[in-house]
């Protein structure tokens, strides 16, 4: 149940990379699926969601990032 925990927290703390992977995921259904079955689509968006969510948990920005030996001046 701890795996279920921490995919609800990423998603929670990754607002924007959940809406683009879900807004992705429903596109894939319907152009490249082509399919018009609810559970389908309601499949990819949430497969979409999850995805977009851990992408952008694993973007990191090196530059700008304070470093120990910054904070410690």
């Amino acid at each position: 149940m701890s795996k279920v925990t921490e995919q609800i927290a990423k998603v929670k703390s990754n607002p924007v990379g959940a809406g683009v992977g879900a807004i992705a995921g429903y596109l894939v259904a319907i152009k490249l699926v082509k399919s018009d079955s609810l559970l389908v689509k309601i499949g990819a968006t949430a497969l979409g969601l999850i995805a977009g969510s851990m992408i952008q948990a694993k973007m990191k920005s090196d530059k700008g990032v304070p470093t120990p030996a910054i904070i410690g001046k």
